[in-house]
């Protein structure tokens, strides 16, 4: 129990490392007080400090809805002159007449929204924005850090609800990829409960917006190349096939652990597989921008080209890749694809970046 919690605390921190460019959607909004008093909290918290930081959460919530409110009367009060509503629903219409009018607060509250979120968000409506506008009187950010909070105190049930409701807050995220992030600690609180059906929905609600892992024919082809259990399918799954989504790593990799527990191999592979498709694309892009010569030949010259590259070994550990190519051999052997994997672990025993992975690769070869 304690070890499955330290485990699933290591993966949480390794993602939230992934996710450490999140910490930008502090920086989307200078000019709100929320904004910073919401900066004042992260580090408090980063520096352990959780009473404060709860305190300062708080205070950003509060400060949020008070921005919110005048910025829906600034804006609803801009555009109700007869000259404005003239100029029709469309924003660069009505940004040129409010800007005609030296109505730069109006204009500047529009400007930022689109900024953050795009005129198709809005469906190119400043009614449709004001509407949006009358109900963001909500701080998914501080919900989540306040979530965050209860989380590293131990109180997992009202960890549990900040994070549950930051996520219903989500079309409210300066960033919405950080919907991920927050998914990504409910389903992990859900796995330290022992809630295993909470916990596989929420890996699954993670990869229903990976358009890969949602097509069942790319899935279905990887997997068929494995159970055809040739030698040569081994570097051609990776020459084959390409998939490549931001968040869906960790997922696939818990649920793959999942499945194997309810002895679903075919669905374990499944997921190993498309995790290593996806981990070789994202590496091999990054290869690429590094050195434009470089063409994939097999899977052995991709692992030795990988160790030149100290960032790309850095990700790899962080992300578990070389314990998903692992685990795609070993799963493939449960599946009976014997010599798929003995050769995998053939080629992992000799090239793959970690001495550790090595040593267990070796260890899986027949006499």
């Amino acid at each position: 129990m304690k070890k499955g919690y330290f485990m699933t605390k290591k993966c949480l921190l390794s993602f939230c490392f992934l996710f450490s460019f999140c910490a930008s959607i502090f920086c989307v909004s200078y000019s709100e007080k929320s904004w910073r008093i919401l900066e004042q909290a992260q580090v408090c918290f980063d520096s352990g400090n959780y009473g404060d930081a709860l305190k300062f959460a708080r205070e950003a919530s509060v400060s949020r809805k008070n921005e919110t409110e005048n910025e829906f009367n600034v804006l609803d009060k801009a555009i109700s002159p007869a000259q404005v509503r003239k100029a029709g629903d469309e924003f660069s219409a009505v940004l040129k007449v409010l800007k005609e009018r030296e109505q730069k607060e109006a204009a500047d509250i529009i400007e930022k929204y689109l900024k953050l979120y795009g005129n198709s968000y809005y469906k190119d409506s400043i009614h449709n924005m004001l509407d949006w506008l009358k109900e963001r009187n909500v701080y998914p950010e501080a919900d989540y850090l306040t979530g965050k909070i209860y989380q590293v105190e131990g109180e997992y049930a009202q960890s549990l609800s900040f994070f549950e409701r930051a996520y219903s807050e989500k079309d409210y995220l300066d960033i919405s990829d950080m919907q991920y992030e927050i998914l990504y600690s409910i389903g992990f609180i859900a796995k330290i409960n022992g809630d295993l059906e909470k916990f596989e929905k929420t890996l699954l609600l993670i990869l229903n917006n990976d358009e890969f892992f949602k097509n069942e024919l790319l899935k279905k082809s990887i997997t068929k190349a494995i159970s055809d259990d040739k030698n040569e399918n081994v570097d051609r799954i990776f020459l084959l096939y390409r998939a490549d989504s931001k968040y869906s790593l960790m997922a696939l990799s818990e649920l793959g652990d999942l499945y194997e527990t309810r002895k679903e191999s075919k669905k374990a592979l499944e997921c190993s597989s498309l995790a290593a498709v996806e981990s070789f694309a994202h590496i091999l892009t990054a290869i690429e921008q590094r050195n434009s010569q470089f063409k994939y030949t097999s899977l052995e010259n991709f692992f030795e080209e990988c160790k030149k590259y100290e960032e790309i070994l850095i990700w790899s550990q962080k992300n578990n890749v070389w314990s998903i190519f692992y685990q795609l051999a070993k799963r493939a052997g449960a599946n009976g694809n014997i010599i798929f994997a003995q050769t995998l672990y053939s080629v992992m025993a000799n090239s793959i970046p970690d001495s550790y992975y090595r040593s267990l690769s070796a260890g899986q070869l027949s006499d």
